[in-house]
């Protein structure tokens, strides 16, 4: 007798996601499994572009496309409100800037409707589309290198075999699991899905990631809002040690020891305290390994040499963000 498949639910808040929406819901319209068992649900942020208009469209054309206001733009309320209209069993953690494989729910439903009940998710990897514009491009390339975290932060990550991770970006899950632990936090505006994958391990589940789908993540395409993404992404690391403080890694310290210790760097330099020779060595040692970390994912020169100022962008900004996250005050 076959097995009955889950209905899905789609958990998508969006906000100014003009250049890429009309390919996601595409990608997501194409899935490889029953339109019947699928709900896309979409809250929709005051955007100032025309997001909400080729949304609008979409669900006046696909009776299984739902939209829902989300004045206040925060992505964790946004996911909270379509989890509250969702009719599946299951849900699936998206994004309006992101395109899926076709046959993503069969592999990732599935495998999780097979699992032993104390797996309360099955996510996937991310990659950059090959057609990324110059600064997306390289900016897959940083984050896809070891100097740019890949590995250490498992939401960039790619393993060529099935494991259980402690975080995974786009990934399927129960249901009533996510609303025992209380869904997303609303205090996280940034990396509520790392949070909530806490509160789900913590709870006892497990969380299994496999090779066997991707889903197509479009990259920041200007230098200032990498920038800001890393701001963003450190003020969320800072507020999940503050309240989970178990969670504190060595590298979560490295992009603010960068930080702290270029600005000591330069004024002890300036006081002529240290000679010059010895941060311009620092800076050269940085260079070069910036250099070896992109030849391991890329040969093409042009990226290689670009991607240093991208390093310097995550870790700075990430570092930034990871100090002020521990200082009151609105974030």
């Amino acid at each position: 007798m076959s097995i009955k498949s889950p209905k899905i639910s789609f958990i998508i808040p969006v906000l100014n996601e003009e250049k890429i929406i009309n390919k996601c819901l595409k990608s997501l319209l194409k899935q490889d499994y029953s339109k019947e068992k699928i709900e896309i649900l979409i809250a929709l942020g005051k955007s100032s572009d025309k997001t909400n208009e080729v949304v609008e469209e979409y669900s006046k054309k696909n009776s299984n496309i739902k939209i829902f206001p989300n004045l206040s733009g925060n992505t964790a309320i946004g996911r909270n409100i379509c989890i509250k209209h969702s009719t599946g069993e299951m849900i699936m953690n998206y994004s309006g800037h992101a395109i899926a494989e076709k046959n993503l729910l069969k592999v990732l439903a599935l495998k999780l409707q097979k699992s032993p009940p104390n797996i309360a998710a099955v996510g996937c990897s991310n990659v950059n589309p090959q057609n990324s514009n110059f600064i997306a491009a390289v900016s897959g390339v940083a984050f896809s290198s070891f100097l740019g975290g890949k590995n250490l932060f498992v939401q960039n990550a790619e393993f060529d075999s099935e494991r259980f991770v402690d975080h995974i970006s786009f990934a399927c899950y129960r249901k009533k699991y996510v609303e025992e632990v209380g869904n997303f936090d609303p205090d996280f505006w940034c990396g509520q899905d790392a949070e909530l994958d806490l509160r789900l391990l913590k709870a006892g589940y497990k969380i299994l990631y496999t090779p066997d789908t991707k889903v197509y993540h479009y990259k920041r395409n200007t230098l200032g809002s990498l920038f800001k993404q890393m701001y963003r992404y450190g003020i969320a690391r800072a507020k999940m040690v503050k309240k989970h403080p178990g969670t504190l890694r060595f590298f979560h310290l490295i992009g603010s020891c960068f930080v702290i210790g270029g600005g000591l760097l330069i004024i002890l330099t300036i006081l002529k305290v240290i000679p010059l020779w010895f941060p311009l060595l620092l800076l050269l040692l940085y260079f070069i390994a910036s250099i070896v970390s992109s030849c391991k994912v890329t040969k093409k020169p042009i990226f290689i040499l670009s991607s240093i100022l991208f390093y310097f962008l995550i870790h700075i900004g990430y570092g930034i963000g990871f100090i002020r996250g521990f200082f009151p005050g609105k974030l």
